[in-house]
């Protein structure tokens, strides 16, 4: 009986010097990944910890006004329609400073109440 199994195949250079070059650029790709982990951390580190309050207080306040100005809408709805904006309004400074002065205008209306509420608005 005749040996009918798979002959061995013997790669050829090119081949194994594309492995080499697929396997060194993940290796570059994991070391830039680990690279900018580092980087985050070392900004985290150097960042002034009253500026990084400030901004995480600016955040929380943005994402309480937008929860009240569009209370139905989804996160993607929301993601969307600020989407469709900026296509609209572009690089125009006359429609950004009117956006601006009208998210100024909106910041302070949606701001919310300080003090108790009456005990007759449950």
């Amino acid at each position: 009986m005749e040996n009918t199994g798979r002959k061995r195949h013997r790669r050829t250079a090119e081949e194994r010097l594309a492995d080499l070059e697929a396997k060194r650029q993940q290796m570059e790709a994991r070391m830039r990944e680990q690279l900018a982990k580092i980087e985050t951390q070392k900004r985290m580190l150097q960042e002034n910890p009253k500026l990084r309050r400030e901004r995480d207080a600016q955040r929380r306040a943005l994402l309480d006004r937008i929860s009240r100005l569009a209370s139905g809408w989804e996160a993607t709805q929301i993601l969307a329609a600020v989407a469709e904006v900026h296509e609209r309004v572009g690089d125009s400074p006359a429609q950004l400073e009117a956006l601006n002065q009208r998210g100024e205008a909106l910041m302070q209306e949606l701001k919310p109440k300080r003090g108790r509420k009456p005990r007759g608005s449950h």
